[in-house]
This record gives C-alpha cells, structure tokens and sequence, in this order.
C-alpha cells in the first residue's frame, strides 16, 4: 500500500456513502424540503458543530509531527474565530439557523435525535482514540464539505431565495475553508506509519457512515415533497 492509496482509499469509503448523494441533501437541492425541514435540520446539527472543534484538538495533541501540529492548529484557530476578525464556526452556524427564523435559545434547547447524539460520539470516540483514527475521520468530513457548502448554497439561493449573506456565510466560509483543512489532513496522512493506515482507513468509513446517518435521521422525521 502506497502513501497516496491512504487517503485515496478513504475517498473510495466515502464516495460509498457520499453526503451529496443522501436523498436528504438532493431534496434540498431540488427544493423539496420545507423550510420547517431546514430549521429541523439547523437545529440538529448546530450540536455537531459546536462539538467539532474538540474533536480536531484531540487530534492535534496527539500529532507526533511538530509541523503537523501546527497545520492543526490553524485549523483548529479557523474554527474557533481565535484569529483577530474571524467568527467562530459554531456563531456562523447559528446565524444560519437563526436566518432560517430560528431563535438561538430554540436552537441550543433542542433535544438531539438519536443519529445526531450518535455522531456527535462517533467524532468523539474516534479522535480520542488514536491519532491515526482522528485524523481519518477528520479527512473524511472535511473533504466532503467544499462540494456540500457549495451544494447548499446553490440550494438554498435558487430553491428557497435565501441571499442574505450573513445567513450564507458559514457555508461560504467552508467552500474555501475546508479545501485547506482536507489537504492538510491528506498530507499528514501520507505520513502514517503502515500500522496505522488500516485503521485510519477504518475511522474514515466508520465516520462517513456515522454522518449518513445523521442525514437519514433527520429525513426520517422529515416531510420530503
């Protein structure tokens, strides 16, 4: 097994269970989804999202690699707004639900559907296992997320006539953001010793399904049109 074919045989376990493939993520795209649906939705994964970055630090104290630490440490600054004029991504995603006509008491009162508490512990339980875990799971979200924000835009923009910036700025932020974020995490993982590559292929995949089931969560106590 080569140093590419690491990453390379994540993108494959991804592409299984690809996010923009979900029925859920489709039906936005076609505006089939009610707006309630979305606010659900908001709702739901602000909790991820306001989980993430400890997820990314554990990440980023395990690295052995001096350099690699500091390639974490950017992202973890990105996604904590640490830098002087920069939000924090857990605000950006509230300012999108909050867009959508959600209150931030409702938002953060919000009971967890069981797939996203899953998730949310499924991050959790793979960055603190081992560094190569963490890192695998981190490269399979983040790499999945340019196309997604992307996707979402488009969606939300010409489907449902969302265009004021402030609610669309997280996901802008994540069609550039995350390009970085995935190919840091692409190099470090051509950093793996052979030992660890199966098992941050493993995180990879045990990851992407964990996400789709997020998604199906949701859906399933969704009205789709």
């Amino acid at each position: 097994m080569t140093h590419f074919s690491v990453s390379a045989a994540i993108d494959s376990k991804v592409a299984e269970r690809a996010m923009l493939s979900h029925s859920f993520y489709q039906a936005w795209t076609e505006g089939r989804l009610p707006l309630g649906t979305l606010r659900d939705y908001a709702r739901q994964y602000f909790h991820h999202v306001e989980a993430f970055p400890r997820a990314v630090s554990a990440v980023h104290s395990a690295c052995p690699d001096r350099d690699g630490r500091r390639m974490l440490a950017e992202n973890l600054a990105e996604e904590e707004g640490i830098e002087a004029g920069k939000q924090d991504h857990a605000s950006l995603w509230m300012m999108f639900a909050c867009g959508l006509g959600e209150s931030a008491d409702a938002v953060r009162a919000q009971d967890l559907n069981p797939e996203t508490a899953a998730l949310i512990d499924t991050f959790r339980r793979l960055s603190s296992r081992s560094y190569a875990s963490g890192l695998g799971a981190l490269y399979a979200y983040e790499s999945q997320f340019p196309g997604v924000a992307s996707a979402k835009i488009e969606g939300l923009v010409d489907r449902y006539g969302i265009k004021d910036e402030p609610t669309l700025r997280f996901f802008r932020v994540h069609e550039s953001a995350d390009v970085e974020h995935s190919q840091v995490c692409r190099e470090l993982l051509d950093r793996l010793s052979h030992d660890e590559r199966a098992e941050a292929i493993a995180a990879g995949e045990e990851l992407a399904g964990a996400l789709w089931n997020f998604l199906s969560g949701v859906e399933a106590r969704a009205s789709v049109q």
